[in-house]
Order: C-alpha cells, then sequence, then structure tokens
C-alpha cells in the first residue's frame, strides 16, 4: 500500500507502553521507523465470521481510495 517514512511513521515522544496490552508492548518494543523506513506497508481489513461480503466491501472501498490517490501497490509478476 505504501513504504515507512522514518519521520511520519516514528512514535510519539514519550509513548506510553503502560497502556498497551503484553502482543502490543512487544510489537511496539521492536518498533523503530528509522531502521524500517522504506518497507512495505499493507492492509488487513478482518471481519467476523460469515461476514465476508462485508469484507470484501471495506476492501474495494479501500482500493478505490489508492486508485483515486495513484497509491496502490503493483503486485509482483512472477513467471
Amino acid at each position: 500500500m505504501t513504504h515507512v517514512d522514518a519521520v511520519k511513521d516514528a512514535l510519539p515522544s514519550p509513548f506510553n507502553f503502560k497502556e498497551l496490552n503484553g502482543v502490543a508492548k512487544g510489537a511496539y518494543m521492536h518498533y523503530d521507523a528509522e531502521k524500517m523506513a522504506g518497507l512495505p506497508v499493507g492492509v488487513q481489513v478482518v471481519g467476523r465470521r460469515l461476514e465476508e461480503e462485508k469484507v470484501l466491501a471495506v476492501m474495494g472501498r479501500v482500493e478505490d481510495a489508492l486508485d483515486k490517490h495513484g497509491g496502490r501497490y503493483e503486485l509482483l509478476e512472477i513467471d
């Protein structure tokens, strides 16, 4: 969808780890926007069981918004 930007994606200072659950704390402890600059960023749309149509509709809206702003990620062609 896009790429990590070292400035835009940096954690705010100070960042309050106390409000996070254990999984989020672990993820944020290893997050460094400067080291990750340039890596691809994606979006995962998740829905409840048996609501696949809603998930597909939301993903369609995300893709439409990306197309409107020229930001859709091009898939890698593999022969």
